[in-house]
């Protein structure tokens, strides 16, 4: 038995020490159980005496059905041989084998069974004291032996373990002897320089990692005087010879690889351990070069997401902040100590929660979501934001976390808004073109009919009646100028202004005519400084300002005038998308009324757009003063809070060192009669015709009508001596006024022309001009400024002149 224990292999013969045990004891079968108590099974290891083939090898037999159970159960001698072994709770092994006789003996490790040593009989037999001492004493020797092989298995089993974890570990390991030269190495070591495990044993550490100094000068590692000093080297020293151990230090050190040499990392653990009785220092070795390396670069990422201007910030998915930048810190108003930690929704930064979950949503299901978004800082300023969202991975690739990046694009916003607006102005205004030609076409007729009937009608309520008619269709007039003023802007003449004058007269105006219980004051440069613009267009821009005031204090108030001079810089001019730095004066107009509330400021200047009662505003006043101030390369600012008042500011290009020149208006003297000369009057509507023709007949000229050029030619060639004076449209069909007119020019160089021009088509007036024109009339016209036009130019030409002659 002690040397089938002794022997190297992993299982000693259990079957020969069986055998031997049955020619001992002379009992023809005989078993050796080892307990598996985890199974609940004995594992037969050692038999003589019965065939098991055909049985599973090992054989394991349940406790709770074999007499070797109940030994290691009651942890005694077990005997039978009074026919026990022929019951039902007997595993049928027992009866197939015939046994009738049964003698089974604990085997110990102190207090605990390892296992059953049994002797059986298929005859029934007496076991007297004897068997009963040799079988116990053979049990105890049995179960020593066993004891020994149980702890050598261990131990070898152990070391082969160990073995393992050495060999397939990968951190570098290796052995030193006192001389510093490798013992053993692991295989993470012989493959981190490329070499077998076992080739490496006698190497010193230079030689072995392939040092520079080593390798290029030929420096024997540690013995060469001039070998530079190592900290791999005197990490083996201080084990060796101190004790010392060290415990992951970084190391750096310039390696060979291949011709090249390489700065490495690497991590430097040192024990010194006693092996068969010799003393040897274990170290070892991680490279971390690349994790330094990727260290390094993310230390350098956080590095720039502190210093960008985006918000970034990283939410887990209970909506906690892990992570908060100082972008995020100066967009807010939350540092970092604040913020982390804390929830999103704590923090109110997101108030439209049902835009955050579609986003979570899609970020778990593409990984990503960008758009824009409404958020809060801390004192709840509303800021749109231009949000990218990232999903973070656990390495399993489970979701972590979500990264957020914010940009601010509050100030582009409110930019897009200004310009949509004033392309919005611009559609509306190639809309408001085409209406005016139409509508001045219907009002100067009527307007012509009023004049012309108030000369014949003499009762007083008829007169009214025209009054009204003219007093209607003059607001008409004024309320398409106002559509074109604030779509087209439509320019007048342009002078030198200086602005404290008119500011006076729209004071005195304004004293004169709003409610007592506003109270007018007025602040002003004491030389303000000259625009070019047109007195009566900017006129009518402070005073549509003013009613404006007027209507938001209806319990009264104070209503301040102001004129200052400005002059912005590059900073300045980000006050409007329109802006330029330069010299600017500015008019602007305070109330202390009910105020505009923050909703409606982007539509304030839409055409249309009034908060008045039906019937107590058009809509036009405020967009009318934004065409104006346009038309003249201005803007206009407005500063509003509901209950404390507004102030609209009026910024005019300013010329600083002009002079101003004289802008006062002549009165011109009422147009006397005609002569009888002929008129030629062009144009497609037959109301202007015919209107035209009767206001010129009273008068005293001979009109001559044409519906369009072609025409107009027509009746040239056939009077072409008697006339003396052409009044023309320049939107005709077939042939249009330009047109015409030059190709009368051609045969009568000589002829005085007057043009007619709606609203909104000044872009014609040059090109009319040109072509001989020396008068421009805006539709609607008056029959007095049709007559004074014509005295002019029928005054200024030779054609008239000759008539007076004669």
């Amino acid at each position: 038995a002690e040397l089938a224990l002794s022997e190297d292999g992993s299982e000693p013969g259990f079957d020969g020490m069986a055998r031997e045990l049955s020619g001992l004891t002379g009992y023809p079968v005989v078993t050796i159980e080892i307990c598996d108590p985890e199974q609940g099974v004995l594992v037969y290891r050692g038999v003589h005496g019965v065939d098991l083939s055909g049985l599973p090898t090992p054989l394991e037999v349940p406790m709770d059905v074999s007499p070797s159970g109940r030994v290691v159960s009651t942890g005694r001698m077990v005997v039978e041989s009074d026919g026990g072994l022929a019951s039902e709770m007997v595993v049928p092994l027992f009866r197939q084998w015939g046994l009738q006789t049964y003698v089974g003996v604990p085997l110990r490790s102190g207090s605990q069974v390892i296992g059953v040593l049994s002797f059986a009989d298929r005859g029934r037999r007496v076991v007297d004291g004897e068997e009963l001492r040799l079988a116990g004493e053979l049990g105890d020797y049995l179960a020593l032996l066993l004891d020994r092989w149980r702890v050598r298995e261990m131990v070898r089993r152990s070391e082969s373990e160990l073995r393992a974890v050495y060999d397939q570990t990968p951190v570098i390991m290796c052995l030193f002897d006192p001389h510093l030269r490798i013992v053993r190495a692991n295989r993470a070591a012989g493959a981190y320089v490329g070499r077998a495990p076992e080739s490496v044993a006698g190497m010193q550490l230079g030689e072995f990692l392939r040092c520079e100094a080593c390798l290029r000068r030929g420096y024997e590692c540690g013995v060469t005087p001039d070998c530079p000093a190592c900290e791999l080297r005197l990490a083996l020293v201080e084990t060796f010879r101190e004790g010392r151990r060290w415990e992951r230090r970084q190391v750096r050190k310039t390696l060979m690889r291949g011709d090249r040499a390489v700065e490495v990392v690497l991590l430097v653990s040192t024990e010194r351990v006693r092996s068969n009785g010799l003393d040897r220092v274990l170290l070892c070795l991680e490279d971390v070069t690349e994790r330094t390396r990727t260290e390094m670069q993310i230390r350098s990422q956080a590095a720039l997401l502190q210093v960008t201007r985006d918000a970034v910030f990283v939410r887990d998915f209970c909506d906690r902040i892990l992570y908060w930048n100082d972008g995020a810190a100066a967009l807010y108003g939350w540092s970092a100590v604040e913020a982390q930690g804390r929830t999103l929704h704590e923090l109110g930064i997101m108030p439209d929660l049902e835009q955050v979950a579609t986003a979570v949503q899609a970020v778990q299901e593409r990984g990503e979501w960008s758009g824009e978004m409404r958020h809060r800082d801390r004192q709840g300023r509303e800021l749109a934001v231009q949000s990218r969202w990232t999903l973070i991975r656990h390495s399993d690739g489970f979701p972590r976390a979500i990264l957020m990046v914010n940009t601010d694009i509050t100030e582009k916003k409110r930019l897009e808004s200004q310009l949509l607006r004033s392309q919005r102005l611009e559609s509306i205004g190639t809309l408001a073109s085409g209406l005016a030609h139409d509508l001045n076409n219907v009002l100067s007729p009527i307007l012509m009919a009023v004049q012309f009937l108030k000369d014949e009608v003499q009762g007083e309520a008829a007169r009214t009646c025209l009054q009204t008619l003219e007093t209607c269709a003059q607001r008409g007039a004024g309320i398409i100028r106002q559509v074109l003023t604030f779509a087209r802007g439509v320019e007048g003449a342009r002078v030198l202004l200086q602005l404290k004058h008119l500011v006076r007269e729209v004071e005195r105006i304004v004293t004169e005519t709003f409610p007592r219980s506003i109270r007018v004051q007025v602040r002003m440069e004491r030389q303000p400084w000259l625009v070019q613009g047109d007195p009566t267009q900017l006129q009518q821009v402070l005073m549509n300002l003013c009613v404006n005031a007027r209507d938001a204090m209806p319990e009264g108030g104070v209503l301040t005038l102001r004129l200052e001079n400005v002059r912005l810089d590059e900073a300045g001019a980000r006050v409007h998308v329109k802006a330029r730095p330069g010299p600017y004066t500015v008019m602007s107009v305070q109330d202390t009324g009910v105020g505009i509330p923050p909703e409606l400021l982007d539509k304030i200047f839409d055409p249309f757009f009034t908060t008045k009662p039906v019937g107590q505003g058009t809509g036009l006043g405020l967009a009318t003063v934004l065409g104006i101030v346009e038309s003249h390369g201005g803007f206009v600012t407005v500063e509003s809070e509901v209950g404390r008042g507004s102030t609209f500011a009026v910024y005019l290009p300013a010329l600083p060192q002009a002079q101003a020149g004289d802008t006062g208006l002549r009165e011109r003297p009422t147009p006397g009669r005609g002569k009888g000369q002929r008129v030629l009057v062009v144009d497609d509507e037959p109301a202007v015709r015919q209107i035209t023709a009767a206001i010129l007949r009273n008068h005293g000229y001979e009109p001559l009508l044409a519906a369009d050029g072609q025409e107009a030619l027509a009746v040239w060639e056939k009077h072409r001596s008697e006339i003396r004076a052409v009044v023309t449209d320049l939107m005709m069909p077939r042939m249009d006024g330009p047109t015409f007119l030059r190709a009368l020019r051609r045969v009568a160089p000589d002829l005085p022309a007057i043009s007619i021009t709606g609203l909104g088509e000044e872009s014609r007036v040059s090109e009319a001009r040109a072509a001989g024109a020396v008068v421009n009339l805006d539709k609607p016209f008056t029959a007095t400024e049709l007559l004074s036009a014509l005295e002019r130019v029928l005054t200024d030409s030779k054609a008239g002149a000759a008539v007076k002659e004669g």
